[in-house]
């Protein structure tokens, strides 16, 4: 009997292997536009020390072909051959992350760290030759690289390693004082046409920030014989013109402090304040706003380009951070990385939109190094500063949208002023001529004509005021449809769960009568189970009645008793939802009362804040809602709580700003305590957080409502 070999003493090793198609990963499916693309190579001359980049593109007219080529060249230190083998040519290298500043005496931090910019030319054409070279050396060295080869291998059936292909070099003379490195990039891919070269120039002027002093420069100029407005263009970025705001913030690093910006409602204007640090570091931004006069001003000057507001956009040691080179050129279809859109809904709320603001922030590596660009390019690494961080700029952008606010608000009081002193005199001056007609009989005939023009202007007066006062009524009537559908969706939402539990239990009860009816033996369950249908059904129509009262759209006052109002939406409508999701439910509401006011307002703060409290209840086992309201003087006093994890100290007033959510990952949008805020604030009443009922877990809101309305 032999003796069986035993390995389980000993260890042994695998070792990581990449395929082939790792180039195309690491390059075209990886970089998504070719100005992308190109940028990633542009930012390379940076990190060489260049002074001056050539991008020349030729035969790009007519269409991709083997005859069509880009040429990207650069007078920086250039590489050894070293360089190349071990460094240019290993995926992921950690040298720019090694050594954080290029050579003297530029010392330019290092933008690229990833090491996987270089995949770009794959994005570009199918051949690549590199030629490079360093000063006081005699030769170039010449690396020709055939992506149509890695290709030709991904394809095989047989496993090829992606470091198993052997790429061709040699060298050539050249002038000793030469530096640099030229990518020529061929067989391109795509066309090019004067439209997508305009775009790519575009871009590049943002590449570096207008605000970042580069000693030595760093010039790129463009060449395309074929269109004669590239025959040999210097890339400028232009002086940003035409706004209507201009705000610098600036931090202080001795006192650890921090620029903000505040609008102050008293003087209607935006002041500059100092805060602490925040956690994602200082930073420097420049915010330039542009209200409905300076865009028809720059719209004006720039007919037909309106790509040059849009948003704001971050930079790092002075150049642009990879998220935002991205290109898209449908202006639509541009990703909202910061999510400054996502805030806003056309002019329903005074927010401000990436057409109306250009925004240079600028950060390092050194003061913000938790601000990272992600893998994938698409975004920031998701974590604490970087959220931080979008919280600071949407901070600043709320203060000029108040300042937009007030603005329009001072302007709709001037029209008004100037309509109601208009029609005073008009009624003056009509009061003014009966009197000289009583007082000159003789001049009734010339008085006539007076005073019938002046009826026509008296009558026009009030036409404008009408339409004005029916316009503004349309609006809010549509900002009030749209909260409450907002408020609609997340009842569906929550209840659909619910309702498809009650139609299961429904479906099984009805099954069981149609299996074993009409057998006697069943009669106590049958009367069981009809009992039960009938509840169940109730229920059901209690929860589609009140889905179809938004399906209106009226929005005006009516007389309704608020306690009934809280028990029935509470106690039914939402009586399947709180059954399904284990909540117990508590009403405590003393006072039996009926106010003239709007009843979906009501409705909408109760759904958006059991909405909330749903959330904040899903990792608790014994669920709590508390509903506790009486009358305290003129004020009707409503306290709403939950025994769920409660608000981040710091958050009490953040919670109720549009789009701030935690709860991203289970579909929180950020809306719900907009709307309890807005809808409370329209009933002329207050909201704020109070000590939990619950403390040290919890959370509670005070809303006081009062019972005599101001005008």
């Amino acid at each position: 009997m032999g003796k069986s070999k035993n390995n389980a003493s000993k260890d042994q090793t695998l070792r990581w292997r990449f395929d082939v198609n790792t180039f195309r990963l690491l390059g075209r499916e990886l970089i998504t536009d070719r100005i992308t693309a190109v940028y990633e190579l542009v930012k390379n001359c940076y990190d060489a020390n260049a002074t001056k980049v050539d991008i020349i593109f030729e035969n790009v007219k007519e269409g991709a072909g083997k005859d069509s080529r880009i040429i990207i060249s650069d007078n920086g230190i250039g590489m050894s051959f070293s360089d190349i083998r071990d460094k240019w040519m290993v995926v992921g290298t950690a040298s720019k992350r090694r050594e954080l500043y290029t050579p003297k005496p530029f010392n330019r931090r290092y933008v690229g760290e990833k090491g996987i910019g270089r995949f770009a030319v794959d994005k570009l054409g199918q051949k690549v030759e590199i030629a490079t070279k360093q000063k006081n050396t005699t030769q170039s060295l010449i690396v020709d690289i055939n992506w149509d080869t890695y290709d030709q291998f991904s394809k095989s059936t047989q496993l090829t390693l992606f470091t198993d292909i052997e790429n061709s070099y040699h060298y050539i003379d050249s002038d000793k004082e030469k530096q640099g490195t030229t990518l020529t990039i061929s067989a391109l891919e795509e066309t090019w046409t004067d439209l997508d070269i305009k775009r790519l120039e575009r871009e590049l002027e943002k590449i570096v920030s207008p605000f970042f002093p580069l000693d030595p420069p760093f010039e790129i100029t463009i060449q395309c014989d074929e269109y004669p407005e590239f025959a040999n263009k210097p890339i400028k970025a232009e002086r940003i013109k035409y706004s209507s705001h201009e705000f610098v913030l600036d931090f202080d690093e001795k006192e650890g402090k921090q620029e903000t910006l505040t609008f102050n409602k008293a003087t209607g204007k935006i002041e500059v304040q100092k805060i602490d640090f925040k956690s994602f570091g200082p930073i420097k931004f420049h915010i330039y706003y542009f209200n409905e006069q300076a865009k028809k001003r720059y719209n004006q000057a720039y007919k037909n380009d309106d790509y040059r507001v849009d948003g704001v956009k971050i930079y790092r040691d002075g150049l642009i951070t990879t998220p935002f080179a991205e290109f898209e050129g449908q202006r639509d279809k541009k990703r909202d990385i910061l999510g400054i859109e996502k805030r806003r809904w056309s002019s329903a709320f005074d927010k401000i939109g990436v057409r109306e603001v250009i925004g240079i922030l600028e950060i390092t590596k050194q003061n913000n190094p938790k601000i990272i660009d992600a893998t994938n390019r698409q975004d920031f690494v998701d974590n604490k500063q970087y959220r931080d961080l979008k919280d600071f700029i949407f901070d600043q952008l709320n203060s000029i949208g108040d300042l937009k606010k007030s603005g329009r608000d001072l302007v709709k009081d001037e029209s008004d002023i100037a309509l109601k002193n208009a029609n005073d005199g008009i009624k003056e001056f009509t009061t003014v001529i009966a009197d000289l007609e009583k007082k000159n009989p003789t001049l009734k005939p010339t008085l006539e004509l007076l005073k019938k023009q002046a009826k026509e202007i008296d009558k026009s007066l009030k036409k404008g005021i009408q339409q004005q006062q029916k316009e503004r009524q349309e609006h809010i009537r549509k900002e009030n449809i749209y909260l409450s559908l907002m408020s609609l969706q997340d009842y569906a939402v929550h209840i659909s769960h619910a309702v498809r539990t009650s139609l299961g239990k429904v479906k099984r009860m009805a099954e069981f009568f149609k299996d074993k009816f009409p057998e006697a033996r069943y009669n106590d369950l049958f009367k069981e189970y009809a009992i039960s249908i009938f509840d169940e059904m109730n229920n059901l129509n209690r929860v589609i009645d009140f889905m179809l009262s938004y399906a209106g759209s009226n929005i005006d006052m009516q007389d309704f008793n608020v306690k009934d109002l809280l028990h029935n939406l509470l106690e039914k409508a939402y009586k399947p939802m709180f059954t399904s999701e284990g909540i117990n439910l508590t009403i405590e509401v003393k006072d039996s009362f009926i106010v003239h006011t709007n009843k979906k307002f009501f409705e909408d703060i109760l759904e958006n804040l059991i909405s909330n409290s749903v959330k904040a209840l899903r990792h608790e086992k014994n669920k709590i809602i508390k509903c506790v309201g009486y009358i305290d003087g003129d004020n009707f006093v409503l306290y709403f709580s939950d025994n769920g994890e409660g608000i981040l100290p710091g958050d009490e007033e953040k919670i109720f700003q549009i789009f701030y959510t935690t709860t991203a990952d289970l579909g929180g949008g950020g809306v719900g305590l907009y709307i309890v805020k807005t809808r409370v604030e329209s009933l002329q009443g207050t909201i704020s957080v109070v000590k939990s009922e619950f403390s040290p877990k919890g959370a509670t809101f005070k809303m006081l409502f009062p019972l005599k309305k101001n005008d």
